[in-house]
């Protein structure tokens, strides 16, 4: 892990505190919608997880993902190599923060397959891949963090403080991930207001938020090359 890399999670880890820490708790593996994982056969083989839903395990969010209920995955998983699949429009910006710090601490290589959709906080939790491959006909979107809030001028002030910094967080993750600097990406993060910015696989691609396009089933396009191999000069991470 690489000085900055080990800097970003480092600030994050406030976030990972609440998201680990609130009401909620762990829950039995096949209770959580749309989180499933497959162990890995054998020790050197990849084991796989699955997150195919809402991210938040807390608060308004609930019934989706957690980052207590990956933490759980995980643990049950153990140490080594790890294929994590996603199709997700995203959701609690705490837990997918902490679940983005749980995935970049793995003690294993992490590939993450954007199998359909990584959108809002899905599209930086793909990023705590050692490599992210994206389907060609999958879509990535980002944007700026959002909430609600209801009192006085002094209550939503705070939150557009606190959405502020959580925002300046998640431009730092993309622009640790795809180059660029943060103040870029915050930039690309306010473009389109609520409505974001969406990619292409091809587009995250050129973008740099992902590494490799790979055929809709998974397969690289061509079944003849190194599967490991990129498909231009992006540097895997």
């Amino acid at each position: 892990m690489n000085r900055r890399r080990r800097a970003i999670l480092d600030a994050l880890a406030p976030a990972v505190d609440f998201a680990m820490t609130r009401p909620g708790g762990e829950r039995p593996l096949g209770e959580v919608v749309g989180l499933s994982m497959r162990a890995r056969p054998e020790a050197e083989a990849p084991g796989e997880l699955l997150i195919y839903g809402r991210i938040g395990g807390g608060g308004w969010m609930s019934d989706g993902i957690g980052a207590t209920d990956v933490a759980a995955a995980l643990k049950e998983l153990g140490p080594g190599p790890l294929d994590v699949r996603i199709n997700s429009g995203g959701g609690d910006v705490f837990d997918g923060v902490a679940i983005h710090s749980l995935l970049a601490r793995h003690p294993g290589v992490v590939t993450v397959y954007v199998d359909g959709l990584a959108a809002s906080a899905a599209s930086f939790i793909m990023l705590a891949g050692d490599r992210v491959r994206a389907s060609r006909n999958s879509m990535v979107m980002i944007h700026d963090a959002m909430t609600m809030t209801f009192g006085a001028a002094g209550t939503h002030q705070r939150a557009i403080d606190l959405l502020a910094k959580v925002s300046e967080n998640i431009a730092d993750m993309y622009a640790e991930a795809a180059g660029e600097d943060p103040a870029y990406w915050r930039a690309k993060m306010t473009e389109n207001g609520e409505d974001g910015v969406w990619y292409t696989g091809t587009e995250a691609l050129d973008a740099g938020l992902v590494d490799e396009i790979v055929g809709a089933e998974g397969e690289d396009d061509d079944p003849d090359e190194d599967p490991d191999a990129p498909m231009d000069a992006h540097t895997a991470r």
